[in-house]
């Protein structure tokens, strides 16, 4: 599961001037056919709404969905269409670390191996003693 940043700029025209909006109960939601996410966005200093969520391992086409309306205000809809996929085989990470047990015990299978021929074949039995000595 990935993690995902949604950020987006509300701005309120007053006196002739645009200003950062300011609200705390502007949501957004990550939609297929109905909602898998719905969160509130987190207001930043600098005037922006952020929010920070895994998107889910089921793969197809989502909405990230921001739909904010409030008496005395202009409705707000903001929409943008994303396609959530599984990686292609080259896009995987070269070794994947929780794999490394594993790793290890290929690697030293094939050290064990690798000493066990090298002493096999160069180990030289004692001469066999004969009768007459």
């Amino acid at each position: 599961m990935e993690e995902v940043v949604y950020t987006i700029e509300i701005d309120i025209l007053e006196d002739g001037k645009w200003k950062p909006f300011n609200a705390n109960d502007v949501q957004l939601e990550f939609v297929r056919i109905d909602p898998f996410i719905r969160t509130t966005l987190q207001r930043k200093p600098s005037g922006e709404y952020q929010a920070k969520f895994k998107i889910p391992d089921v793969y197809g086409v989502y909405q990230f969905k921001v739909d904010y309306d409030r008496v005395g205000y202009t409705r707000l809809y903001s929409t943008t269409q994303v396609s959530v996929r599984p990686l292609q085989h080259t896009q995987y990470e070269r070794f994947i670390t929780s794999a490394y047990p594993y790793y290890t015990g290929a690697f030293s299978m094939m050290l064990g191996v690798f000493i066990f021929s090298f002493v096999f074949l160069h180990l030289k039995d004692d001469e066999k003693k004969t009768k007459s000595e």
